[in-house]
């Protein structure tokens, strides 16, 4: 045991005698302890925050190569020194001799620890930049919109980096490049609030769980909505959603789009569309233009893709209507309270600083409220408005960060008729025989089986 440590201390006190690789044998030996307590700390089980992730995994490794480039540096400027001149020759090395067998079999040693510890750490440093945690919460407020919502809908489960990187070296190096800069924007607070829509989305990486061909059948949708008068009277929607897709040997519903090629001219945020060309699966094509329409500011050609539709499928922010319509028609906030739905919509279409203040001063805007229009409430009735209130609060919460300046409609879903479908499908769209695009929603995309009715027969023929 005494030689290895022998070699050890004359190998610590040949590195340290030039000040460079004085310097990379303190970096390496600070970043591989530190390392190593945090990799035991987390074998323990301890909780993993966004920041000790990026500080194990990503800075102290390339503190720790670093330091181990620094070594050699400063033991050949050490070299230098003690000749005249340059080295003309490798220098002879006698492995006759103990102490050099020792030392060389003791910088083997450190090599592979050396080794081990840099494959552990890019191997996590590749994992913690792949989390949620790393996408939606290191950079604080700036992504906590979008992780929200993202908590919110049907793709919770689905990594941020599964959707937003795609496939292979190139586009991860892209984005982690591009994640550096944002990191330069965040740190120097020039970034934009709120941040900029859309976020294009490969159709590629959709389509690794959703098949571009794959037929779905018609789906039932029932909406309910609410009155703003006294009572809050439930009106219910139906429709027929025609999804459609690919099925013997012809294209249907919805998903026909799937079997066309669509270019279009839009401005950046693909809200304005002037110009479309169509090809149709025959191969027959056709371009359509707004007449005597400019082509909107930094005008760009896109092909037409899944999120041109689905344009929020995992970051979706709801209206204010919405909100207060399935709060009530899932029971959360007593539809029998007297003027719910107005009271309702007054409470969370009010501006709050932060989300502390919503959370407190949303309630109780909402008992003053009530104090005025229905006075004479009594225990229970006001046990349910502050039981509204909170809920109206947190959902508030969701949909509104005054940090990043997000509030309602801030954001826009394309997943409905305007804006969405109509941005091609109206009347100012024409082609060069002067014909509109075609604007038939019903029997093409869905049929309307009932609309606002208190009491639709179809609800009972479901549920009978």
């Amino acid at each position: 045991m005494k030689r290895p440590f022998a070699a050890l201390r004359d190998f610590v006190f040949l590195a340290t005698r030039h000040w460079l690789s004085a310097t990379g044998v303190v970096l390496a030996t600070f970043a591989a302890i530190s390392f190593l307590i945090i990799l035991a700390l987390s074998l323990t089980g301890a909780e993993e925050g966004n920041y000790r992730g990026i500080i194990s995994y990503i800075i102290l490794p390339t503190i720790f190569v670093i330091g181990l480039v620094l070594i050699p540096i400063g033991l050949r400027q050490l070299k230098k020194r003690e000749k005249a001149g340059q080295p003309t020759s490798f220098p002879v090395l006698d492995f006759n001799d103990p102490r050099l067998r020792t030392m060389t079999l003791v910088v083997f040693a450190l090599t592979v620890l050396n080794l081990m510890i840099i494959s552990v750490a890019t191997y996590k440093a590749l994992n913690v930049m792949h989390s949620d945690r790393f996408c939606g919460g290191t950079c604080h407020n700036v992504m906590q919109p979008e992780a929200v919502a993202h908590q919110q809908t049907m793709h919770s489960n689905v990594y941020c980096a599964d959707c937003h990187i795609g496939e292979g070296a190139s586009h991860f190096a892209k984005a982690k490049l591009n994640g550096a800069r944002q990191m330069v924007e965040f740190i120097a607070g020039d970034y934009s609030r709120p941040v900029p829509q859309p976020v294009p989305v490969s159709s590629a990486i959709c389509t690794r769980c959703h098949a571009t061909e794959r037929f779905g059948d018609d789906r039932v949708i029932i909406r309910k909505s609410y009155a703003d008068g006294e009572k809050a009277v439930e009106k219910t929607t139906v429709l027929r959603m025609i999804v459609g897709g690919f099925r013997d040997g012809k294209w249907h519903g919805v998903h026909q789009h799937n079997g066309m090629k669509v270019r279009y001219l839009s401005d950046p945020t693909r809200r304005t569309i002037t110009q479309l060309e169509v090809t149709r699966p025959d191969g027959t094509s056709e371009k359509y233009a707004v007449k005597d329409a400019k082509a909107p500011a930094e005008a760009e050609w896109t092909e037409m893709g899944c999120t041109d539709c689905h344009s929020r499928p995992a970051h979706r922010f709801w209206k204010p209507e919405t909100v207060v319509d399935r709060a009530i028609a899932r029971g959360a906030i007593d539809k029998d309270l007297p003027f719910i739905k107005r009271e309702a919509l007054a409470a969370i279409k009010a501006s709050y600083p932060s989300h502390q203040a919503a959370l407190k001063e949303l309630p109780a805007a909402l008992q003053a409220s009530y104090a005025k229009v229905a006075p004479g409430l009594d225990a229970a009735g006001k046990a349910k408005v502050d039981a509204a209130g909170k809920v109206l609060a947190e959902e508030w919460t969701h949909n509104n960060f005054p940090d990043m300046k997000v509030g309602w409609g801030t954001y826009v879903d394309f997943f409905q008729h305007d804006p969405g479908c109509f941005r091609c499908h109206d009347s100012k769209m024409v082609n060069a025989k002067g014909d509109a695009m075609q604007q038939r929603c019903s029997g093409a995309c869905h049929e309307v089986v009932a609309s606002e009715e208190e009491k639709p027969e179809i609800i009972d023929i479901l549920y009978p």
